[in-house]
Formats: structure tokens, C-alpha cells, sequence
């Protein structure tokens, strides 16, 4: 009983952390735990190869973005903050070893579309550039 007691909480835990997005492809948290990435990386699956992401009040409106491997991907951002400046960048890991990809930095309100060469099967890590710190989430290839 306690064995179960204590996966259950687990359970909880987990599902609480990474919440539900608009879609299925979108978590939610800040959490950057391992069970939560885990967890919210299972939920994100690759909707095709045309992407759409959105910034409002300095945050993406997604933590998850997915994409099929080995395909050209055009992703969308829509820079929803007035004189703002935002971008999208893919990196190889959250310490940002290597860039992968750097969109241009845009001030809102505008939106851009950035083209993306294909990509192998990997989970990797994207940010805007200019606000890292709030603004960043698992990119999921596969």
C-alpha cells in the first residue's frame, strides 16, 4: 500500500509540473528537473514540419516545440510585444554549446518566418536571445 501510495505521488507530481497546453504538443512549467523535461518531452510530439510559436509579455507561449527529423521546418514567431525585440534560436543543450540555428531579432508587433535545415532525430533546446532567461523550452526532433 505504501509502494502505491508513493507512485501515486509521483504520478501527481509529474502531471501537476508539466500541466496541459492549447494542444498536445505544448508543455507547461519552469521546472527543468529531469522527471518534469522527462515528462513534458513525452508529451510533445512532432506536429509536421511548419511550426508556430508565439511572444507575449517577454514568454513563448510554448516550453515544447516538435518537429519530424530530417526535414526542412519553417517556423513562425509571432512577435505579439509592442517595440520589443525577440528571436528563436536552437541550440544543441540548454548550456547553449552549439548553435544550431539563430533567427534575426525582430521588435514587435511583427511576424517572422524562419526557415530551419533539417535536423537529426535529438531533443534540443531553444531561447530568445535577447531574454533567455524567461524565454526558453525543449525542441523536440524526431
Amino acid at each position: 500500500m505504501v509502494a502505491w501510495t508513493g507512485v501515486l505521488l509521483a504520478i501527481t507530481v509529474v502531471a501537476t509540473a508539466c500541466g496541459g497546453g492549447a494542444s498536445g504538443n505544448s508543455g507547461t512549467g519552469a521546472s527543468t528537473t529531469p522527471t518534469t523535461t522527462t515528462a513534458r518531452t513525452d508529451r510533445c510530439r512532432p506536429p509536421g514540419a511548419a511550426l508556430r510559436i508565439s511572444a507575449r509579455d517577454n514568454r513563448f507561449d510554448q516550453q515544447c516545440l516538435a518537429a519530424p527529423a530530417g526535414t526542412q521546418l519553417q517556423i513562425t514567431l509571432a512577435n505579439q510585444d509592442r517595440g520589443v525585440p525577440h528571436n528563436l534560436a536552437v541550440y544543441s543543450d540548454p548550456q547553449r554549446t552549439r548553435p544550431l540555428f539563430k533567427g534575426r531579432v525582430v521588435a514587435g508587433v511583427t511576424t517572422v518566418k524562419y526557415r530551419v535545415g533539417p535536423l537529426p532525430a535529438q531533443t534540443y533546446y531553444f531561447q530568445c536571445d535577447v531574454h533567455p532567461q524567461t524565454m526558453q523550452g525543449t525542441f523536440v526532433v524526431g
